[in-house]
């Protein structure tokens, strides 16, 4: 009975938590996606370099841990060379990091110089799977067409289907949607957060009149990919033996977890819409 009681305590507090994070942060990011320019930028940029820096931390003494000491600085030539129109910065960024980063690792193992390379890898799919990403949501952002409501449209994805998956999984989910990768997670709540996404995304390009047929394909497919993109980051955890993704003393998102646990559908979404509407000659 007492373990039962702590427990629900411990959620009931963890769920205050988030409440009480979502409410500030909220009103936070889209004020400032609201303003755009060096804001957006400035919102972007530490919220990337927590998550790599998680990211590089979760392969902590394993034989492939990335270095955050050449990703992050990759990473964050790659999101001002978007920003600021300047292709050559992040094309420059990108194979100047892998050189650094495979100088680096041959140093420190000069006798082990599969590992130098396996590092390398890792390093870069850290730049890749968090750095591109705020790139491209810096990209939607500022499109001169309908900038403001691309980057809502992936924030009514990625909030809506996390948010309603939550709360349909806690009140009707029943069966597993993945046990072996995220036992919590359940296929009636992931049902919940698809469509909980698909509605207020439609309600974004309808009232704003930006609308079109060709935009069905990349709402219906979002949220699908909201749902990989959380249960891929939870396949890292596992893969890596770790619980929380959160580095000691850079929890920013209390009762969310760590910045990987916020942006690990947020950094598939931006992807995807990013990728559609370039596809499609929409920006």
């Amino acid at each position: 009975m007492r373990d039962s009681l702590v427990t629900d305590s411990s959620r009931s507090t963890d769920l205050r938590e988030r409440i009480i994070t979502a409410g500030v942060l909220l009103p936070i990011a889209i004020l400032v996606s609201l303003a755009g320019g060096w804001l957006f930028v400035l919102l972007i940029l530490p919220v990337m370099c927590v998550g790599m820096l998680e990211f590089y931390v979760m392969e902590k003494d394993t034989t492939m841990q990335g270095s955050s000491l050449t990703g992050i600085p990759t990473g964050i030539a790659i999101v001002l060379g978007f920003f600021l129109n300047q292709d050559w910065l992040w094309q420059l960024a990108v194979p100047l990091g892998i050189l650094l980063t495979l100088m680096l690792e041959y140093s420190r193992q000069p006798r082990q110089p599969a590992r130098a390379l396996k590092q390398v890898g890792t390093t870069m799919c850290g730049v890749f799977y968090i750095a591109f990403p705020g790139a491209f949501l810096i990209i939607l952002r500022n499109a001169p067409q309908d900038g403001v409501i691309w980057l809502f449209v992936v924030y009514a994805i990625t909030w809506g289907t996390d948010t309603f998956a939550y709360l349909f999984g806690k009140t009707f989910g029943r069966t597993k949607l993945a046990p072996l990768i995220s036992p919590n997670k359940t296929v009636e709540g992931a049902v919940g957060g698809i469509l909980g996404a698909w509605i207020p995304a439609f309600c974004i390009l309808l009232f704003s009149g930006a609308f079109q047929p060709v935009l069905i394909p990349m709402i219906v497919a979002g949220p699908f990919l909201a749902v990989s993109g959380d249960l891929f980051e939870s396949a890292l955890k596992r893969f890596f033996r770790v619980k929380d993704s959160y580095v000691a003393g850079f929890n920013v998102f209390p009762g969310h977890g760590g910045v990987l646990d916020r942006i690990d559908a947020l950094v598939w979404v931006a992807s995807w819409v990013f990728l559609y509407l370039f596809a499609v000659g929409m920006l």
